[in-house]
């Protein structure tokens, strides 16, 4: 193996390593962002139903306050939440291009069902099959045109 070689396989190695990282970096940005949206959908929700569930002013205004300091506090924890993730970056990266780091496998995948495949065409055949035989009835039931 000549020297361009052993370089072009280095590169390979740490960008194949670099694209995990930077995969598992997206998922967890993402996921904390899931959960925000869950939280803030849930807190929309809510104070749309407040007006129905409170007795009064001073009950409405009461339930709001306390719906509030509830998703206050739910979005301080999940901006730290992201903050650490954010923190762990520059080290993720830093590893992931580092001579002596192990090549990175990505997570693996949940397995799929597996579909039924055989019942498919048969119906799709059935189907064109039925529409071909509605367009002729169609044909035979129109009216021959007169020509003038």
């Amino acid at each position: 193996m000549n020297k361009l070689d052993e370089i072009r396989n280095d590169v390979s190695i740490r960008g194949k390593s670099l694209l995990v990282t930077v995969a598992d970096i997206i998922e967890s940005i993402t996921k904390q962002n899931l959960a925000f949206a869950s939280d803030f959908a849930g807190f929309a929700v809510a104070q749309v139903r407040l007006p129905t569930q409170a007795d009064d002013l001073a009950d409405y205004r009461d339930r709001s306050k306390a719906a509030y300091s509830k998703f206050g506090g739910k979005l301080k924890g999940h901006g730290k939440n992201l903050i650490a993730v954010l923190r762990e970056v520059p080290g993720q990266v830093k590893d992931a291009l580092s001579e002596d780091a192990p090549v990175a496998k990505p997570k693996a995948a949940k397995p799929k069902a597996a579909k039924p495949k055989a019942a498919k065409p048969k119906a799709a055949k059935k189907k064109v099959a039925r529409k071909k035989a509605a367009r002729k009835v169609a044909a035979k039931k129109a009216p021959a045109k007169k020509a003038a």
